[in-house]
């Protein structure tokens, strides 16, 4: 399933963040005018999630064993941010 952030929050206005979860892996993309950031991550390998609620959107962060930067996505439903929380433990149990 592919979850992307809100054209409304701030970083995403041009081009949304997404984050694909399938199988035992979530893939992160960032697109840009030149090119895009892409990373993908084994579900085994991921520490930790952490998703913030506000009065709009959420934003989840997640943190890898691995020791590079947590991947951020803002601007996302509160039900995205849920069902990406569950589909991460789900996939890790």
């Amino acid at each position: 399933m592919i979850y992307k952030s809100s054209r409304l929050t701030h970083g995403n206005h041009i081009f949304p963040t997404s984050l694909d979860v399938e199988g035992h892996q979530i893939t992160y993309t960032k697109r840009r005018w030149f090119g895009s950031t892409e990373e993908t991550i084994n579900v085994d390998h991921i520490a930790s999630v952490r998703a913030t609620h506000g009065m709009l959107f959420s934003s989840i962060t997640i943190e890898s064993s691995g020791g590079v930067e947590p991947i951020v996505v803002t601007g996302l439903s509160k039900g995205d941010a849920h069902a990406i929380d569950q589909a991460i433990k789900t996939n890790q149990a």
